[in-house]
């Protein structure tokens, strides 16, 4: 096999290992909401510490807009949320 050969068979393999692996190279979330908007929530994600950031994120989706927001994990409503869904989710 010659260089080239060499060279688009290493590229290759690479692509294909690399494909579908997201890397999150910074948090989500570059501030947070702490008001009430218990109502307004369609859905909550959950995001731990990872090694691209060291804090737990929630973020919320919003009904009727769609619009994502970041929650306070220190809010006591926000606690209240986390208890409820971790609660649903328990075995």
């Amino acid at each position: 096999m010659n260089f080239r050969t060499v060279s688009i068979f290493v590229l290759l393999a690479f692509i294909t290992l690399t494909a579908g692996v997201s890397v999150e190279p910074r948090c989500r979330c570059s501030g947070v909401e702490s008001r009430r908007v218990g109502k307004m929530i369609e859905r909550v994600e959950l995001f731990p510490p990872n090694p691209h950031c060291t804090h737990t994120e929630i973020i919320a989706t919003l009904k009727g807009s769609g619009q994502q927001i970041c929650l306070d994990t220190k809010a006591p409503w926000v606690m209240k949320v986390i208890e409820k869904i971790m609660a649903n989710h328990s075995p």
